[in-house]
C-alpha cells in the first residue's frame, strides 16, 4: 500500500513542477509605448498573455477570422519531428498582430506542441531585456525562426512571402524562400 502511494505522490509531484516549470521562465512587463501611450509587452511570454485585455483586442479578432489554406496546414502535420519555433514581436506593430495570431491558428490546427514555441516580446529597438535576441539578426518583426534538431532550417520575416501557411510547409520540407529583408543590414549612424 505504501509503494501506492509514493506512486501517485511522486505522479502529483511531476504533474505539480510540469505546470510550474513553464511559468518559472516567464518574465514578461508591461511598459507603456513612449511613441504611442498604449500598453506594450516586453520580455519572454507565451500565447495566453496575447489572448487576454488590450492585447486579446486585436489577437482574438486576427485568430478568429483567419482562414488557411486546409490542405498546405494539413500537410505540415507529419513534418514537425524534432521542430522548435522562435517568434519575436511587438505588440506595438501591425504586421506582428496580423501574423502571429495567424501563426496560433496555423500551429493550434496541425497540433504543433506549444511548449515548443519561444514566444519573444521586444520594444521598438528589437530587444526583450533578456538578450535572447542577440546575436539572432532580428531587424524586423515579426520574426518566426525554425528550427529543426537545433539548426535553423528557415525564418519569416515581418510578413510572409507566398502565404504563412505555405512558407511554413516550404520551411518543413526543407526547401524555404529567402524571407523578407534577408539582406538587410543595419545603417550606420553618422
Amino acid at each position: 500500500m505504501k509503494n501506492n502511494a509514493y506512486k501517485t505522490h511522486i505522479k502529483s509531484t511531476i504533474y505539480f513542477l510540469s505546470l510550474l516549470i513553464p511559468l518559472i521562465g516567464q518574465t514578461l512587463q508591461s511598459v507603456t509605448d513612449e511613441k504611442t501611450g498604449d500598453p506594450m509587452l516586453v520580455g519572454i511570454g507565451q500565447k495566453t498573455d496575447l489572448m487576454m485585455g488590450h492585447f486579446g483586442e486585436w489577437f482574438n479578432e486576427e485568430y478568429d477570422n483567419y482562414n488557411g489554406d486546409e490542405n498546405l496546414i494539413n500537410a505540415s502535420k507529419d513534418l514537425l519531428t524534432g521542430i522548435k519555433i522562435e517568434t519575436y514581436l511587438g505588440t506595438w506593430c501591425g504586421d506582428s498582430r496580423r501574423e502571429v495570431p495567424r501563426l496560433y491558428k496555423i500551429l493550434d490546427e496541425i497540433k504543433f506542441p506549444i511548449n515548443v514555441m519561444g514566444l519573444i516580446f521586444v520594444n521598438r529597438d528589437k530587444k526583450s531585456g533578456h538578450g535572447v535576441e542577440d546575436g539572432k539578426n532580428i531587424h524586423h518583426v515579426p520574426t518566426i525562426i525554425f528550427y529543426k534538431n537545433g539548426e535553423e532550417i528557415g525564418r519569416i520575416i515581418e510578413s510572409p512571402v507566398e502565404s504563412l501557411e505555405e512558407d511554413i510547409f516550404n520551411i518543413l520540407i526543407g526547401s524555404p524562400q529567402l524571407p523578407n529583408y534577408y539582406n538587410w543590414e543595419l545603417e550606420e549612424e553618422n
